[in-house]
């Protein structure tokens, strides 16, 4: 990567201090999803004070996206880095327990604990200061460098009764900001990825598949003619299970497999045990790869509920979906991944590790508006004492290392695309 003159100017801005600072702040200001007005604003107030223009972008009432710029001479590249601002928990559920999960930063021996530390004010951190260096540096680039903080990204999707703003989550920011005149040349989603450059990103469909079993009395549910839904699901179980095995051994992307998993089942009235259950779903997260699509799901599965009514002799359970976020990939060979790939191997001095993200991303909905759009991020590395196990079972956290790599990685990039003409 050749070095732009005035790179070292605006390098010797980030520091240490600078990116922990930075994602202490935003760690320390609650924005769960549907709630993500006060962070939105804190982001605007902050690329303002940095030297960038920034405005609040209304998604729905009382949340905001928040864009800044960084205008340069409109003479060269532009670059979006773009991230969600809601975090993955509320911070005050009773099953979560620890530092990792509370909208508070705890930073000891070179980590910084919180909930969204990891996930992704992380990136979002390591951006904005990034930028910031630029615009301190006194800087003005042939392209604009833009930052975009958006709400409603985490996997969540209203359904049944769950209809609040709590649940607008899957790319409803992003698409949004894309739609609404925010765009550029490339973009960089800083999401979690353990400084990897992944080009691609899986997909995920959720079903919901219901039976209906017969209205009676409890103390009669024996009688014949009584169907038991839950018990009738029980008997679907296994069915789905043998899908659910088959699935993954026919798809395949970039070494990875895709995964099915039962993530919910609903039957019966707790609250009146005296009537025989007569309707049950299950819910089913199927992941998707390149090449697959929710409609080619909904016919393996299908295919599998017709197999199982002429099995038990009755109506073919009734199949539902109520997310289809498609998988992604842009290819090594695309533009951003070059400079990302070498901006990485410049900063770190070892080859970038190109990869496929398995959780959900907004990188789908950018590439679909023509913003080719990868993610590189500083979280995804655990502390040595989570012994392997997931930062949802331990507590959010990341290496201040991390996201110093990253703002550096990221201030590469922002001289390599924005620092010369397009193309």
């Amino acid at each position: 990567m050749t070095q732009h003159p005035d790179h070292a100017r605006a390098a010797a801005l980030l520091t240490r201090e600078a990116v922990r600072d930075a994602l202490v702040e935003m760690v320390d200001i609650a924005s769960p999803t549907g709630r993500e007005g006060d962070f939105a604003r804190y982001l605007v107030e902050r690329m303002r004070r940095g030297g960038g223009r920034a405005w609040l972008q209304d998604v729905s009432p009382g949340r905001p996206n928040a864009i800044a710029v960084l205008p340069g001479t409109g003479e060269g590249g532009s670059l979006l880095f773009t991230g969600h601002m809601d975090t993955s928990y509320d911070g005050d559920e009773d099953y979560l327990q620890g530092e990792g999960f509370r909208a508070k930063a705890v930073v000891r021996d070179g980590w910084i604990w919180g909930l969204g530390a990891n996930n992704m004010k992380s990136g979002l951190a390591s951006a904005a200061v990034a930028i910031e260096a630029v615009a301190r540096a006194g800087l003005r680039l042939p392209g604009d460098v833009l930052l975009g903080g958006v709400v409603g990204e985490t996997e969540k999707a209203p359904i049944e009764e769950f209809q609040s703003e709590a649940q607008s989550g899957y790319g409803s920011g992003t698409r949004y900001m894309v739609t609404h005149g925010v765009s550029a040349d490339c973009a960089v989603l800083c999401e979690p990825t353990h400084l990897q450059v992944c080009t691609a990103n899986m997909g995920v469909s959720w079903f919901r598949i219901t039976l209906g079993g017969t209205v009676a009395h409890s103390a009669w549910s024996a009688r014949p003619g009584v169907v038991n839904a839950i018990d009738q699901m029980h008997r679907l179980q296994a069915r789905i299970a043998q899908w659910s095995q088959a699935y993954p051994a026919a798809h395949e992307y970039m070494g990875e497999r895709p995964n099915v998993t039962v993530a919910a089942i609903r039957g019966g009235m707790p609250w009146r045990l005296s009537r025989n259950p007569f309707e049950c779903s299950l819910y089913l997260d199927v992941r998707t790869v390149p090449g697959t699509t929710t409609e080619s799901v909904r016919r393996s599965l299908r295919a599998a509920l017709r197999a199982f009514a002429a099995e038990h002799g009755c109506e073919e359970p009734v199949l539902d979906c109520y997310v289809s976020d498609p998988p992604t990939d842009i290819g090594m060979d695309a533009p951003i991944a070059k400079v990302m790939s070498e901006a990485h191997r410049w900063v770190t001095g070892e080859a970038a590790v190109g990869s496929i993200r398995r959780p959900g991303a907004d990188a789908t909905h950018l590439n679909r508006y023509d913003v080719p759009t990868l993610c590189y991020g500083p979280g995804g590395r655990s502390h040595p004492d989570s012994r392997g196990r997931q930062m949802h079972a331990v507590g959010e956290h990341v290496s201040i290392d991390d996201l110093l790599t990253a703002a550096k990685v990221y201030l590469a990039a922002i001289f390599a695309v924005c620092g010369r003409p397009p193309g």
